[in-house]
């Protein structure tokens, strides 16, 4: 039974001290909560180790002349050394400003847990050794200070409990036996006083450890929620400046990109780019947005591997690209070139293999240094060198000259006159007649804008049209010709039809399309007189829009014309589809007698029309070789200065009776 006995004490023993063990190993297993209690503890430990100090040297003190000098010198010495030792090293890791990591937390408290076994040790044997010496007043000092002492350690270690509850164990038992030993109503109640306070201390620390443990948890909860937050903001701002499909930069980084090179002082040369595709909308008609959306996937991955480190490219919407350039003008001019060389090889977009071709403008820092090199000012040259380059290169790449500078002057000049310009007054309409191939009547009366302004002077066609479709002031000539055309119409026979342009702006402008039917109905003209025209390149900027503007006019009885046929993308792909009467061919296939392949486009094409029952207009007739080869391929009505350059309005009756006079005297 003994025997029995002894080993299940051993027994009971050893899983003492292994749970002893574990909870001693589970010291710091949070890493935050690790941190913060040391951090706490470097606020609190150095308390612990001043209030150790100075009470122990005081009952040092009382006790010098009734204790032996070991104990009231010697001894106190050993401790006092170690405290502050301990004390200084506390107070020096309190001063750092940089959190311990984990693991030096975790250091830091099982290295204070174990010291405070022996430390407390020491003290509690120290004062109870004192408390057999002196007398009764002696003995209480040491009674009190050895229960104060332990009490205000107990508190200073509240972020740690393990050490504070380890602390009350090795002190509070001994010091109570101690009391108890005395045989004295005073020390019993001071044992009992002690333990109850300590007792209360104890759960009172361990509450609020729970409280300080949930805190740390809280504040943990809180810094993730603050991180995903940040890291959220984050990628929503990267995606508010990077393009979904191809996942450049977008146009607000690219315009952000360009303010702060712009701004900078520190004279790096730079130069922007504007890349627009020349062959995509084809493709993305024919193979379908699915396709469109593939093939510029690929074209970014290339552009991207290409550039290289001093060149970003960015998409700035549709098939239109930006590039940021940084580097003297030939790095600038042949990272373009190389860039538009690049895309224009074949791309294999699943099983299909299609060529697209690029337009680059380039502008340079370094040549605007006059104009304040403004990022508006670059953008603008940048997209003026870029219009020249499919305009009148046909594609590749186009540096910003000063010539072009001029152009931009003269541009803005006119545009400004445009805006004050009062457009009844200036604006005046000139008629060109349309002709019967065969019979050579004149079947109708183009009428065209002609703009003369008080502060430019004689304005193109061509160019101050062009300036309003970009300042939206497109829409108020177009008006103010179809009034003036109207108006003028009236001395010119009923049964002549009236042709009008209208521009991309126009067409896809409800509140434009409106307006004119307005104009149609107050004239008194009948609708079956007026032809419409519009360019080829209006109608295929939008197929589906264009053809349901088209088609409303058409309800009403008017005639639709396709003009510069053959000039523009997708023409016999979307010809079919489109609510048409009429097609006029571009000059350009008529301008040269001896260009066989120009007049078998233009054979080609009346064929088409015929099929198609659409008349057929060719523009441009200035010989009679010209007119006799339209002749004998069957196009049926001819424009063109071999019969008539465009004359003022007034003058439009008068040719009209003219030319019929010599007809008919013919």
């Amino acid at each position: 039974m003994d025997r029995r006995g002894g080993k299940g004490a051993r027994g009971l023993g050893v899983a003492m001290v292994r749970r002893l063990y574990r909870w001693y190993a589970g010291i710091g297993d949070d890493p935050r909560l690790a941190i913060a209690q040391v951090t706490n503890l470097y606020r609190q430990v150095p308390l612990l180790y001043g209030l150790l100090l100075i009470n122990s040297l005081a009952v040092a003190v009382t006790h010098r002349g009734s204790a032996p000098a070991l104990l009231t010198v010697t001894v106190p010495t050993l401790l006092f050394a170690v405290t502050l030792i301990r004390l200084l090293r506390w107070a020096r890791a309190g001063r750092r400003s940089v959190a311990p990591s984990p693991a030096a937390a975790r250091r830091q408290l099982r290295t204070i847990t174990a010291a405070a076994a022996p430390i407390a040790t020491a003290y509690m044997v120290w004062s109870l050794l004192l408390m057999r010496y002196g007398g009764a007043a002696q003995q209480t000092h040491a009674a009190v200070y050895l229960s104060t002492t332990v009490m205000g350690c107990v508190f200073c270690l509240m972020s740690l409990p393990q050490a504070a509850l380890l602390v009350a164990t090795m002190v509070v038992p001994p010091f109570i036996a101690a009391c108890l030993a005395h045989y004295q109503i005073m020390f019993a109640v001071i044992a009992t006083n002690v333990a109850l306070v300590v007792a209360v201390l104890l759960r009172v620390l361990f509450n609020s450890f729970d409280y300080f443990r949930d805190q740390v948890a809280a504040r943990a909860a809180l810094e993730q929620q603050h991180a995903e937050l940040v890291r959220l903001n984050a990628e929503n701002g990267r995606l508010a400046l990077t393009d979904s499909l191809t996942a450049l930069p977008n146009r607000r980084q690219f315009h952000h990109d360009l303010d702060l090179l712009a701004a900078a002082r520190d004279g790096t040369p730079f130069a922007v780019g504007l890349l627009d595709l020349d062959r995509f909308k084809p493709v993305n008609d024919t193979y379908g947005h699915q396709i469109g959306d593939l093939l510029l996937v690929e074209l970014a991955r290339r552009m991207r591997a290409i550039a290289g480190g001093t060149t970003t490219i960015y998409r700035l919407g549709g098939d239109e690209f930006g590039l940021l350039t940084l580097g003297a003008r030939d790095e600038a001019v042949a990272a373009a070139e190389w860039l538009c060389q690049s895309i224009a090889a074949p791309f294999s977009v699943g099983e299909l293999r299609v060529a697209v071709g690029g337009s680059l403008g380039l502008a340079l820092s370094g040549e605007v240094e006059a104009a304040g090199a403004l990022a508006g000012e670059l953008f603008d040259r940048a997209d003026y060198a870029l219009y020249h380059a499919k305009r009148v290169n046909g594609g590749g790449t186009c540096v910003f000259t000063p010539d072009m500078a001029r152009a931009i002057r003269t541009d803005r000049a006119i545009e400004a006159a445009l805006q004050a310009s009062a457009l009844d007054d200036e604006l005046r309409v000139v008629a060109q007649p349309i002709v019967a191939a065969a019979s050579g009547t004149i079947v109708a009366v183009e009428w065209l804008a002609r703009w003369h302004s008080p502060l430019v002077g004689e304005v193109p066609p061509a160019e101050f049209v062009a300036i309003a479709e970009r300042s939206s002031l497109i829409h108020d000539i177009t008006l103010a010709v179809f009034r003036k055309g109207f108006a003028a119409a009236r001395a010119l026979p009923a049964e002549l039809a009236l042709s009008f342009n209208l521009s991309a702006c126009d067409l896809h402008s409800p509140a434009t399309m409106t307006a004119i039917e307005r104009e149609i109905t107050a004239s008194g003209v009948a609708a079956e007189r007026i032809w419409i025209e519009v360019t080829e390149t209006a109608v295929m900027r939008d197929p589906p829009a264009a053809a349901r503007a088209l088609a409303q006019l058409r309800a009403r009885g008017i005639k639709v014309a396709l003009d510069d046929f053959g000039t523009g993308h997708s023409s016999l792909s979307n010809l079919h589809q489109l609510p048409l009467d009429k097609v006029k061919i571009d000059r350009s296939f008529l301008a040269d007698d001896e260009a066989a392949r120009g007049w078998a486009v233009v054979a080609a094409v009346v064929a088409l029309c015929r099929s198609l029952a659409l008349e057929c207009v060719a523009e441009g007739v200035e010989t009679e070789a010209q007119l006799d080869a339209l002749l004998r391929i069957g196009c049926g009505a001819v424009q063109g200065y071999l019969f008539s350059p465009p004359v003022e309005a007034e003058a439009a009756a008068t040719l009209v009776r003219e030319w019929e006079r010599r007809r008919e005297a013919a």
